[in-house]
């Protein structure tokens, strides 16, 4: 009887099912897709990240007396929005008054614009951004198709406002417009982005500005753990991360399978697991696929990895003792900036190019004394290379000339850098040019690769890789409860 006992024993090791999965990288795709492996049952999973902390691009850190988000900032949309679904319940959001609040117009020689004027073309502008966003006809880029449709209406006598008006006025609210899309899409020039892929993806309805106040976006791991809104719900994620660990090599080529892959690290690291989902940023890839991967990924992925568009924005935190922007009780949310040419040829003298990549200066929901700029365009590099003592000095020379006075310094000041972090090596993903000619993209770049019986081996997370809304963190918890998904399907 105790030989019987034996081989059935041995019979039903022989029949366990190998269930094991790697999670490359920690942010808000890959901590989604363990949250989702956990609660089917996956116990065997572990996520190698290549930082010291989790998060990913969400980085929340403390500043002031709160916590502040120099990566993903607002949960952009309430409608068909998985992170605002997920937690509007149970989590009171502010919000940045964009959209209410009027911003106020300067020139770079101190003096107050035309505000009237001024809000009346930007909301013109606005209303084109919103009017490309539905036509995917265009062949052409983004900046293209802008100025040819602001072209028309300046003819168009519908818009009296540009009649008579100074060919040099409408100069300038062309240059901020192109300052506002680089930063919103993180471009170098709105001349990269393809306007017609762009129209081809969805934005979430609603608000587009809610903020998680002083807490910061990293409040969104605890709803995806479920340690919010009941604790006794909580998926214990964070104990499978292992931090500091730089993935140098997948190995992918599996015989058949009971075959794992291999993922080897910086460290000299290795692991198997059946499953690996690669979550890391598309400027990742774009950079180290071919050392990556062995087998060398599939030829249509490569292009889309080549040619799909990845840029950065920086982010600029201003903390002062107290608040100057605000004028005898009037609403405030921004310092709209208005470059004249003067002003523009003293910033590249003296190495603040990086300045002409800022559209505005705005206030920070919840922090009274705080400003933050948000900026894109070609100079990006200069901005993370440059000291933060030279950020101080260019910030409050740009808001001097602006304000047409002397300012008080600022008690605190931080920013973001995300293009030199070789982990990252940029912001979010766009619709590129490149992509649109090679006919190549999110399809192909979030394809998973299966082993001989179909199961899948490698599969591919993170925002650059969702079809509806990449370039979002919803996109991010989107991707990485597909790959967990496809995952947990094939064992059906």
């Amino acid at each position: 009887m105790w030989r019987v006992t034996i081989i059935l024993v041995l019979v039903s090791l022989t029949m366990a099912v190998d269930k094991s999965v790697i999670i490359i990288g920690s942010g808000i795709s890959g901590y989604s897709a363990a949250s989702r492996l956990i609660e089917n049952g996956f116990d065997d999973v572990i996520i190698l990240e290549a930082e010291d902390r989790i998060g990913g691009r969400i980085n929340t850190i403390p500043f002031s007396d709160g916590f502040i988000d120099l990566g993903a900032q607002w949960v952009h949309g309430q409608v068909n929005n998985i992170i605002y679904e997920m937690t509007h319940e149970h989590f009171e959001f502010g919000s940045t008054p964009f959209v209410e609040v009027p911003f106020t117009f300067l020139f770079s020689n101190g003096t107050k614009a035309d505000q009237e004027l001024f809000r009346t073309i930007s909301k013109i502008n606005f209303d084109i951004f919103l009017a490309l966003d539905e036509t995917d006809t265009f062949t052409g880029s983004f900046g293209e198709m802008f100025l040819e449709v602001l072209g028309e209406v300046t003819m168009n006598d519908s818009f009296p406002v540009f009649k008579d008006l100074d060919l040099k006025i409408i100069e300038t609210m062309k240059e901020n417009a192109e300052r506002f899309i680089n930063g919103y899409c993180a471009l170098k020039s709105w001349f990269d982005m393809s306007a017609k892929l762009s129209a081809q993806e969805d934005e979430a309805g609603g608000n587009l500005h809610n903020t998680w106040k002083k807490q910061g976006f990293k409040t969104v791991f605890d709803f995806i753990s479920k340690k919010l809104p009941d604790p006794s719900q909580h998926i214990d994620i964070d104990s499978k991360v292992q931090l500091n660990k730089k993935v140098t090599n997948i190995n992918y080529n599996v015989i058949d399978a009971n075959s794992k892959a291999v993922i080897t690290c910086e460290d000299g690291s290795s692991y198997e697991a059946k499953h690996v989902i690669f979550t890391p940023s598309l400027g990742v890839l774009k950079k180290y696929h071919e050392s990556l991967f062995t087998p060398t990924l599939p030829e249509q992925k490569v292009l889309a990895i080549k040619t799909w568009g990845f840029g950065a924005a920086g982010k600029v935190f201003l903390e002062f003792d107290e608040p100057f922007w605000s004028e005898e009780g009037e609403p405030f949310v921004a310092y709209e900036f208005l470059w004249l040419d003067a002003d523009k040829d003293e910033a590249k003298a003296y190495n603040r190019e990086w300045m002409l990549g800022i559209s505005a200066f705005y206030i920070v929901d919840e922090f009274p004394n705080m400003l933050e700029a948000y900026l894109g365009g070609p100079k990006i590099n200069q901005f993370e290379a440059s000291s933060d003592e030279k950020i101080i000095e260019d910030c409050m020379w740009a808001l001097e000339k602006f304000l047409g006075k002397s300012l008080p310094k600022p008690k605190a000041m931080t920013r973001s850098k995300w293009l030199s972090n070789e982990n990252f090596l940029g912001s979010y993903s766009y619709p590129s040019m490149d992509a649109e000619r090679a006919g190549v993209g999110i399809k192909e770049l979030a394809e998973s690769i299966n082993n001989d019986n179909g199961e899948p081996i490698l599969l591919f997370a993170g925002e650059a890789t969702d079809e509806k809304y990449p370039g979002n963190t919803h996109a991010g918890v989107r991707s990485g409860f597909r790959a967990a998904d496809e995952i947990i399907s094939s064992y059906q």
